[in-house]
Parts: structure tokens; sequence; C-alpha cells
């Protein structure tokens, strides 16, 4: 019967098959037949750059993520399975299996709509979230493991805070926080972490993974890019937060240093945010065979934003991150799936442009849209017999395609900071006093 606008239409689809073994999760994804170190049978998936139809038919893109997901999983007992959103029973079957049945009722991206199974044990607990509702917080967490759920829950109350101090309340506290051991790394699955950094802490005892993975309940499961070549918003977000966490321990000056051990390594050989659509190796892996790693999405990103943050000052830059997570006051109390939203990065350029009252669209074409960084070209001239001037300095942006940028810059002599402004690409100063340091701290991204 054929079907006209506006009316609905229920499809069923059948499918069976042998599901692919993951060559290297979670990076290149399928499912995971692994040993407990007891010899219990764990199993895990992970789908996020090969797709969720390695589960399951589905249109897989980021802009289609499902509105309500119900996941039916029958195992042998006594393993327990978990997946995305709530528990709503568990049938205990007559042939020795158990089926576990979750329902997720908020907007899901389709490579979070995975499961894990494993002998889990459960550790709940609660956390008061700054709206002051009260949200679960659950941990299936191996038993071998037990003893150090604890520790972990009580770190992740930490991130928690950090998280709705910067960037609003937890967008799924209707759910759950939710955190599954698995035998991979780690990946953001919804209201359900797969945790696999076998409780590695460091010195301030701070576990990274947890703390990378669970912001992306915010940078990919509450803002989400609405196509791959946007995804840097997930990666390049996130690991701006993961560096921030060292100022909000220790202070800016930590921050700082920390942010600038984030420039080795940038590629500079695609833009992390391209202009045409893309699919996920893509922007995840460098061209031409999109085998070995482009990791320019995360740390370059992340970059970005710092030199974002100096150029507009903390008061805006700080409101344009929470605007970016939550635009209205109102978008903080959803709980129902209306505080998810698609993006792109031009809504982050109209956020940071109302924010600053600045136009920026040369800082974005520049460090988002085309890969090479600019290069700050410096020329010293001495002065003798001037008592007041010891030197002048040329200053003058080398950019590619003779891009506009009048990105400005710190110049630090005898004790005191002077911010330079530039106009087309260009700025003269005198010096007074002692040789000049310009950009001491990092702030500006470029060519080194």
């Amino acid at each position: 019967m054929t079907k006209q606008v506006g009316e609905m239409a229920a499809i069923t689809v059948a499918y069976s098959g042998v599901p692919r073994v993951a060559p290297m999760p979670p990076w290149i994804g399928g499912f995971m037949w692994k040993k407990t170190p007891s010899g219990a049978d764990w199993i895990s998936v992970a789908l996020q750059n090969d797709g969720a139809d390695l589960l399951f038919p589905c249109k897989d893109h980021p802009s289609d993520k499902a509105a309500n997901v119900q996941m039916h999983i029958t195992v042998p007992d006594p393993l327990n399975a978990n997946g995305p959103g709530k528990l709503v029973s568990t049938v205990k079957n007559k042939n020795g299996t158990s089926t576990y049945n979750w329902e997720m009722n908020n907007p899901i991206s389709t490579y979070s709509i995975v499961f894990n199974a494993a002998p889990y044990k459960l550790i709940s607990d609660k956390y008061k979230s700054i709206t002051g509702e009260t949200m679960p917080i659950d941990f299936y967490i191996l038993p071998e493991s037990y003893d150090k759920g604890a520790g972990l829950i009580a770190e992740q109350k930490k991130y928690l805070a950090f998280y709705e101090k910067y960037l609003g309340p937890f967008p799924f506290r209707a759910v759950k926080v939710g955190i599954v051991e698995t035998p991979h790394l780690g990946m953001e699955h919804s209201t359900n972490i797969a945790y696999g950094n076998q409780f590695k802490y460091d010195k301030d005892g701070m576990d990274w993974l947890l703390l990378h993975e669970f912001g992306h309940e915010y940078w990919a499961n509450l803002v989400t890019a609405s196509d791959w070549r946007d995804f840097w918003i997930h990666e390049g977000f996130q690991s701006y937060m993961d560096t921030l966490y060292q100022e909000h321990l220790h202070g800016k000056d930590a921050y700082m240093k920390a942010m600038v051990a984030r420039q080795k390594g940038f590629k500079n050989k695609q833009p992390i945010a391209p202009r045409e659509p893309k699919i996920a190796y893509q922007v995840y892996m460098s061209e031409p065979d999109y085998v070995n790693s482009d990791g320019d999405i995360y740390g370059k990103g992340a970059y970005f934003l710092h030199t974002l943050r100096y150029l507009i000052g903390d008061k805006a830059f700080f409101n344009a991150l929470r605007h970016m997570a939550y635009p209205t006051k109102e978008m903080e109390k959803f709980t129902d799936g209306r505080q998810e939203r698609l993006v792109n990065t031009d809504d982050f350029l109209t956020i940071a442009e109302a924010d600053s009252g600045m136009e920026l669209d040369w800082l974005f074409e520049m460090y988002l849209r085309q890969p090479k960084l600019p290069k700050l070209i410096v020329n010293r001239k001495l002065i003798d017999g001037d008592r007041d001037v010891s030197e002048i300095l040329s200053l003058e942006w080398e950019t590619p395609n003779n891009m506009p940028f009048n990105m400005p810059v710190d110049i630090v002599y005898d004790g005191k900071t002077q911010r330079v402004e530039m106009r087309d690409n260009k700025a003269t100063v005198s010096i007074f006093g002692s040789s000049p340091k310009i950009d001491p701290d990092g702030w500006v991204l470029k060519a080194q």
C-alpha cells in the first residue's frame, strides 16, 4: 500500500549473522569475545568509527539519532547484560539464560547503542546535581575489581562537579550516570560509559580516561555534530576540558603548561573542520590511506579554543562554552531529550561572536577551515644612543594564501606585559629596557 506524506509506517527488519570481531577496539570496531581474570565470558561492543551497522541495520549518520531505543539482550547465566538508559526488567528463562530489557528514552547516537555482558556486580551511588535533582550512579564492574569501584565513583563525582560548574547540569540526570568495565580502553557510550583503564590514577588521583569519556556526555551526546566533518566539536572541546581540569585542580600556571605541551605532534595535514562532508575515518585518520592516526581534531582543536580564550577574554569565552552546551537557561531544565541538539562549526562561531561582540570568522577560517598554521615573523632593530628606546620590533603574520589574521600577541619586557594589536597582519612596537619575550606563555597557536 502506498503511503502518503504525513502518514506513519512501521517497519520490522529481521537480521542475523556472525558478528565481526573487532580488529583493534575501540578504534577499529566490532565485537570483543574475551575472558575475565577468573575465566568467565566477557563480551563488549564498540562501533564509533566503523558504524553501528556492524551490529544492526540502521541509517548510520551522526544527524540521525534514535529518539527511543529498547534492547533485549539474552545471555547465559550468570552473565549480566547492560546497555544505555534504564534497566526495565530482567526475565529468568527456563533454559539457563536471562533476558535483560533496557530502554533509552533520550535521543542517542547509533554508535552508543551497544551492550556489554559479564558476571558483573552492580555498585550504585547517588549524586545531587546543581539543579537540586538527585541522579543515580551505576557502575557495572567485574567481581575481581569490586573493591576498586568505590574509588572510581568518588572520582566520578569530582568530574560531575567540574563539568556542571563550567557547562551546566548533567544532561542525562533523569536517566543515570553509568559506567561499565570493558576489555577495551573506553568509549563515550551515552549513560553507560565504557571504562577499561584498569583503575590507573595519576599523582592527583585522576583517571584521565574516565574524565575524557564522561565529558563526552556533553560534547558528543548532549551536543552532537551534525556530520563527521564537525567531530572536532566532540574531540577538541572535550580535549580542552581535559586540560582545563588542570586549571581546576592546580591553577592557571598548570593549565598553561599542560596546554603548551599539547603542541607536540600536530600534523597540520587536513582541516579540522572541513566544509565538505566526511566519513569517520577521514576525520580521525590521515590521507591518503586513512590508516595512520591524525589527532588534530583532539589537540589542535583544544588549542584553537585556548587561543580563542586569549583573544576574547575569560568572561566571553566561558560564556560561549556554556552557551555551546546550553544556548538558553530554559534548555538546562529539560531532561526528556529536548536538551540535546545537532550543531556544526558555524553554530559555535555565531555563539562566540555574540558573547564576545567581535567578528571572528577570520580566526575560524585560519585554524579550522584549512590545515596550515600562521607563522609570526619578527624583525628586530637595535637603537643606539636613544635612552628611551632600546629596539624596535616589526611583527608580521605570514599566512597561507595571505589570509587576513590580525591576531594580537603579548610582549613581555621589564616585567611588564603589552598586548600588541595587529593591522593588516602587521605591527611595529618600540621596546623600552630589557630584551623582549614574545608570547612567552604560548597563548597563540602558530608554527614553531
